[in-house]
């Protein structure tokens, strides 16, 4: 069953496109998949904050095969990501990682969308409508980014 899996995965990695990059990130999900299957009992003992952590962190990395043009790149890119460098931390990276702490815990904090209850009244509806515009002039009033397909 575990070989279907992970042969799967393989599959579906070369579906994704032609670049070792593909192959690799098929394996590696397959591997992950694999390994929760027969590991699923210890995963599920850890505490709720930390299996949602380690999703997200083995997630990431995976996602950095399917994006790198190469192998190569990727192994750079992980490289950057989890090994420490000498010298100061940049204010942007710094400011980055601090936003991105907020964001994960409002993202893991707040209800999901399921969970809330959609009944706005209009000052809410404004400003939900408003920041749909503001993302639009932002969305169409910068460069163009490409559908992320249409660049195989």
């Amino acid at each position: 069953m575990s070989r279907n899996l992970l042969l799967t995965m393989l599959i579906g990695g070369l579906w994704h496109g032609a670049n070792w990059t593909f192959v690799v990130w098929g394996a590696y999900h397959g591997l992950v998949l694999v390994l929760h299957r027969r590991h699923r009992a210890e995963f599920d003992r850890l505490h709720r904050v930390a299996r949602q952590a380690l999703t997200f962190l083995v997630a990431v990395v995976g996602w950095v095969f399917f994006r790198s043009a190469t192998i190569g790149g990727a192994v750079r890119l992980l490289r950057t990501m989890f090994v420490p460098t000498a010298g100061a931390l940049p204010v942007a990276a710094t400011t980055l990682v601090a936003l991105v702490a907020v964001a994960g815990v409002i993202a893991h904090a707040m209800p999901n969308t399921f969970e809330l209850k959609h009944a706005w009244g209009r000052p809410a509806t404004l400003g939900i409508a408003l920041l749909f515009a503001a993302s639009l002039v932002v969305i169409y009033g910068g460069p163009s980014s490409p559908f992320l397909y249409f660049q195989f």
